[in-house]
C-alpha cells in the first residue's frame, strides 16, 4: 500500500474517533504523499477529507474552500460519483454556515447525479439530507415530499428509515381519508343547497298559483 493510502486510512480512523485535529494533520500529510505519487484523485479526496475535518471543527469557510478544490479536480477528471459526494459534503457545510439556499442547490445537484448514475441508495440518502435541512428550517411541506422521495429510493433502509416510511404511509392514508370526508361533506352541502333552491322554487310556484 502506498504512503498516501496508509495516511488516508490513518486519518479516517482518527476522524471516526472524533480526533478531528489529528485527522486534519494526517490528511495534510496524505495530500503531500499523493502529490509525490502523482495521484491527483487521491489528492482531491484528501482535500475533501481535510474539509470534513475542518467542518467538524466548525471552520466552515476553510472547509468549503478545500472541498471546492477537490470538486474541481473531480470535474476535470470526469469522476461524477466523487463529484456528487463532494457536493453533498459541501451542502452540509453550507447548511451549517447558514446558507440554506446554496445548500439546497448542492443537495439537489448531487442527488441528480446519483440518480443519473443509478445509485439509488446515495440518491435517497442525499434527498433525506435535504429533507432534514428543509424540516429544520421550517419548510415542512417540502420536507415531507423530500422524505417520501428519499425513503422510496433507498433499497436497503435502516430500521429507523423503515419506521419513518411506515409513518409516512399512515399519514398519507389518513390524509386520503380526510380528503374523502371533506369531499363527501362538500357534496352534501351542494346537495343541501340544491334541495333548498328547489324548495324555494316550489314555494314560489304555489304562491303564484
Amino acid at each position: 500500500m502506498s504512503e498516501g493510502k496508509l495516511l488516508q486510512a490513518k486519518g479516517i480512523r482518527q476522524f471516526e474517533d472524533h480526533d478531528y485535529e489529528g485527522a486534519a494533520q494526517t490528511f495534510k500529510s496524505a495530500i503531500d504523499a499523493f502529490q509525490q505519487e502523482s495521484d491527483v484523485i487521491g489528492m482531491a479526496e484528501m482535500q475533501v477529507n481535510l474539509g470534513l475535518a475542518y467542518r467538524a471543527m466548525d471552520n466552515y469557510d476553510e472547509a468549503i474552500q478545500l472541498m471546492e478544490s477537490g470538486l474541481a479536480t473531480f470535474r476535470e477528471q470526469k469522476n461524477r460519483r466523487l463529484e456528487a459526494q463532494a457536493m453533498g459534503n459541501m451542502a452540509l457545510a453550507y447548511s451549517k454556515q447558514g446558507n440554506q439556499e446554496q445548500a439546497a442547490t448542492f443537495y439537489r445537484e448531487a442527488a441528480a447525479i446519483f440518480r443519473d448514475l443509478g445509485d439509488d441508495d446515495n440518491y435517497g440518502e442525499t434527498v433525506l439530507a435535504l429533507a432534514d435541512m428543509l424540516f429544520k428550517s421550517g419548510n415542512l411541506m417540502q420536507a415531507v415530499a423530500a422524505y417520501e422521495a428519499g425513503l422510496e429510493a433507498i433499497r436497503n433502509p435502516t430500521q429507523r428509515q423503515k419506521m419513518a416510511k411506515q409513518l409516512l404511509v399512515v399519514k398519507n392514508r389518513l390524509m386520503g381519508e380526510k380528503r374523502a370526508e371533506q369531499a363527501g361533506e362538500e357534496g352534501k352541502t351542494v346537495s343541501d343547497r340544491r334541495r333548498r333552491r328547489q324548495l324555494r322554487r316550489g314555494d314560489q310556484e304555489k304562491e303564484s298559483s
